[in-house]
């Protein structure tokens, strides 16, 4: 009798026990993205934090919500991306610099209180006897400042499209103050974020050339009647000059779909007469791009979509193919 009693006490406290544990514990639902995502030459990586399950009470207090991370890895051949656990149990004041490192070609290396790795090949963490106690150094992806670039980096006004020719994307004051006849154009010349409608303009310059590369406009006139709204080129950083695609030449440009709140960020693939040889849509918010990701073969956008009423914005990763414009969408709700 009395083992059947102690039996019996062990089976509701168990039983009490699961239901608190089970059917009492909140479930916080996806993961969100923690910090900034970063680019190799063969993946996007992201550090998602997820609220971990907790129990409910009158008097919880929040503070003592407890994260895990985990290391969302997109690979750049169109394979099936990766979510790759870490670790769990962090506070949330503490992840404030956990960051993607970079890649070294065989791991991803990541700081998240402390430096680790995710093996390429297996996508496995690599253990922690196996690392030398720091990254190694030149990883690819790396920061070269501790600030990531503005998305304003990767954009440009125009460029030569042969020795006497320019191509640029203008707005009607932007043509009369900066690029009207008379006035100097640089190889390099950075694109305003503003909300103006720009037109493809041909410039005709001279022959001379100054220290710095500028030729003078001797002439400047609008190409076709076509306006999209806060146009610019693509470059691979702010030094360079628009990213030149072949066959046909040509290079990318991005513009806002619509003004308004309900305005998306729209790809185009254009050629050196103004022609747009095709247009994709990334559904991201175009005011609520949050980071631009560059490369030769693809651009990669990280922003949010366009609001809807009474839900939060999903943050999003679209891989754009810079020759066929062909599409890839990564939630970063994980």
């Amino acid at each position: 009798m009395l083992a059947l009693g102690v039996l019996l006490v062990a089976l509701v406290v168990g039983g009490l026990v699961w239901f608190k544990n089970t059917v009492l514990v909140i479930d916080p639902g996806k993961g969100t993205p923690l910090g900034a995502s970063v680019r190799t030459d063969r993946h996007i990586a992201t550090l998602i934090q997820t609220l971990e399950p907790y129990t409910p009470s009158p008097n919880r207090d929040h503070s003592k919500n407890t994260y895990s991370v985990s290391l969302f890895i997109v690979p750049l051949d169109g394979s099936a991306p990766k979510l790759v656990p870490i670790s769990g149990g962090h506070s949330g004041n503490s992840l404030g610099l956990a960051k993607v490192l970079g890649s070294d070609g065989q791991a991803l290396w990541f700081d998240l209180k402390g430096v680790g790795a995710v093996d390429l090949g297996t996508f496995k963490l690599v253990d922690e006897a196996a690392r030398r106690g720091s990254a190694p150094a030149n990883l690819q992806g790396s920061a070269r400042f501790p600030i990531a670039p503005r998305t304003e980096s990767y954009l440009g006004a125009g460029f030569f499209t042969g020795p006497d020719t320019w191509l640029g994307l203008v707005s009607a004051p932007e043509a009369e103050r900066t690029f009207k006849a008379g006035q100097w154009v640089r190889p390099v010349v950075h694109a305003e974020v503003a909300k103006q409608m720009r037109r493809f303009h041909r410039g005709t310059v001279g022959s001379d050339v100054s220290t710095t590369g500028s030729r003078r406009i001797l002439s400047m006139a609008p190409i076709g009647s076509a306006e999209y709204l806060n146009a610019a080129f693509l470059r691979m950083d702010d030094k360079a000059e628009p990213l030149r695609l072949r066959d046909p030449d040509g290079a990318l440009m991005i513009y806002t779909s619509a003004p308004g709140l309900a305005g998306t960020l729209v790809v185009a693939r254009v050629d050196t007469g103004g022609g747009i040889v095709w247009t994709v849509d990334t559904a991201i918010d175009r005011f609520k791009l949050l980071q631009i990701l560059p490369g030769q073969q693809s651009f990669a956008f990280v922003g949010t979509r366009v609001p809807v009423p009474d839900k939060l914005s999903e943050p999003i990763l679209v891989i754009v193919d810079n020759l066929t414009g062909a599409v890839s969408t990564q939630s970063l709700w994980r």
